[in-house]
């Protein structure tokens, strides 16, 4: 399941989130996360987010270290996702803006379109 897999949330929200909806934010400040999943696939969900540099919305996927390091295989698929959207630049694939892991809380994150 890749970014593009997800259902696409409207243009506008009829309520804008605000400060008190954000959840989790990314380790340079620039993407924050919110509490509203978007969709969820074999081992990630996938969250709302925004970008609060260019001012627009983002998919925020989530991925369980725990859950990938239960086999090599979700270990590459994983790397290979991350890896191909960074590498791609088409204008009918999803962009890659960024991918961090937290530590603390276990996880590995990518924001794209």
């Amino acid at each position: 399941m890749n970014c593009g897999d997800i259902a696409w949330w409207s243009e506008k929200s009829k309520m804008e989130p605000t400060e008190s909806d954000v959840v989790e934010i990314s380790p340079d400040k620039r993407y924050i996360r919110y509490n509203e999943i978007l969709g969820r696939g074999a081992f990630k969900n996938v969250y709302k987010g925004f970008d609060e540099i260019d001012g627009i919305e983002v998919a925020w996927n989530q991925v369980s270290i725990d859950d990938v390091l239960q086999s090599p295989e979700h270990l590459e698929r994983l790397y290979s996702e991350v890896h191909l959207l960074r590498t791609l630049k088409h204008e009918n694939i999803i962009r890659s803006y960024a991918s961090w892991v937290d530590d603390e809380n276990k996880t590995s994150n990518l924001s794209c379109q």
